[in-house]
């Protein structure tokens, strides 16, 4: 997967079929300003992607409900993630987070990553029926590219292109490696069409 350069800036502040605003942007605005003063008051500085990114942790919360996330994991646009209040997990953050960030302004991927173990167990044919991965975002910020967790509340000022070699981990992994890059996932899946397109992208990955 190549690098992004000031060119994909257009691209990344445009809306994709399951990014599309629902809030208007001076809500948006205002949410995050006041984020930023509350945090200033206690000697804490927040920038606009920090300030989004707590914001949106107050207003929807993770879900551990099996059956809620097998009916609707993948398959809802932001707007809907944000009607419930309730993230199945790091997709739908990231799908919140890069339309909102967006509405200020800010050129925002979705990055989907898959765990650098699960891709060797895939290609050696090995059992993968569990699928291993996280969503990130990549946003052009201060005037660079840089890579952001909305799930886990991480920003990473660093340019990351073809493995993801974190400081934390994630179910109990900290490498990764981008295997898709867009507005959004283009359209709504089920979580055993995601896995079918995610095993097609990966198992001929170079790593």
């Amino acid at each position: 997967m190549t690098s992004l350069d000031l060119t994909d800036c257009k691209t990344y502040l445009k809306n994709g079929s399951l990014s599309q605003p629902f809030l208007a942007d001076e809500i948006i605005q205002e949410k995050i300003e006041i984020n930023f003063i509350n945090q200033l008051k206690t000697g804490h500085f927040v920038t606009e992607i920090e300030g989004l990114i707590d914001w949106l942790h107050h207003m929807v919360k993770h879900t551990n409900d099996r059956d809620f996330i097998k009916e609707n994991q993948f398959q809802r646009s932001a707007q809907e993630i944000w009607a419930s209040k309730v993230a199945t997990g790091c997709t739908d953050y990231a799908l919140l987070f890069a339309t909102c960030a967006r509405q200020l302004g800010i050129p925002t991927t979705l990055l989907h990553t898959a765990e650098f173990n699960w891709i060797e167990r895939l290609k050696a044919g090995e059992d993968s029926k569990l699928h291993y991965g996280h969503s990130f975002c990549e946003c052009f910020y201060n005037g660079k590219w840089i890579l952001v967790d909305p799930t886990c509340r991480k920003i990473m000022y660093q340019d990351y292109p073809k493995k993801l070699e974190l400081d934390y981990n994630i179910n109990g992994n900290s490498v990764f490696i981008p295997y898709f890059r867009g507005l959004d996932l283009g359209k709504k899946q089920s979580i055993q069409q995601h896995n079918e397109i995610m095993d097609k992208e990966c198992i001929d990955l170079n790593i």
